[in-house]
C-alpha cells in the first residue's frame, strides 16, 4: 500500500521501485528478498490471484485495481516475479480509501482465521518443530550506545 501512495498509477515509478528494490520503510531490516505484493517463489501469478484481480477490478469503485489488471505483466517483469494475492489486496484496500496502516491491520485481521486453523492443524508437531528462523537486523538499535 505504501507503493500506491508513493507511485500512484505511474508505470515508470513502479518499474523503478520494483527494479531497484527501493520499497521505503524502516532501514533496520535486511533488504527484502522480493517486492511486497509479488510472489516470493513464483514467476507468474497464480490462477486464483488472477481471478480475484479480474473480479475485484470489475467491482471496484476506484481505479487502481483496473490499472493493476492492465499493467500486471509489465509490473511482474519489473519485479521478476508474479503478482501475489497480497498485491491485489493492497490495490483493493487503496481503492476503498484505507491508509497503508489501516490496510495492513485489516489484512492481518482477515488472515488470522487461516493462521489459527493452520496452528490447530500443526499442533501435534509441537512448537519445537515449527519453522522459525532468525532475523538479523542490519542496524539494530539495541546494540547502539546512547
Amino acid at each position: 500500500m505504501q507503493g500506491w501512495v508513493a507511485c500512484g498509477m505511474a508505470r515508470d515509478a513502479w518499474t523503478a521501485r520494483l527494479q531497484t528494490g527501493t520499497q521505503g520503510g524502516v532501514s533496520i531490516w535486511p533488504k527484502e528478498e522480493h517486492a511486497p505484493g509479488f510472489e516470493a517463489h513464483g514467476a507468474a501469478a497464480a490462477p486464483l490471484t488472477l481471478q480475484a484481480l479480474a473480479r475485484l477490478a470489475s467491482l471496484s469503485p476506484g481505479k487502481h485495481l483496473r490499472w493493476l489488471e492492465q499493467e500486471r505483466t509489465a509490473l511482474e517483469e519489473a519485479a521478476g516475479s508474479g503478482l501475489a494475492m497480497a498485491g491485489v489486496a493492497a490495490a483493493a484496500l487503496h481503492d476503498l480509501g484505507f491508509t497503508p496502516e489501516q490496510g495492513e491491520l485489516l489484512h492481518l485481521m482477515l488472515r488470522l482465521p487461516g493462521a489459527a486453523a493452520h496452528a490447530l492443524e500443526q499442533q501435534s508437531y509441537g512448537f519445537r518443530n515449527f519453522p522459525f528462523f532468525g532475523v538479523e537486523l542490519e542496524d539494530d538499535p539495541a546494540k547502539k550506545t546512547a
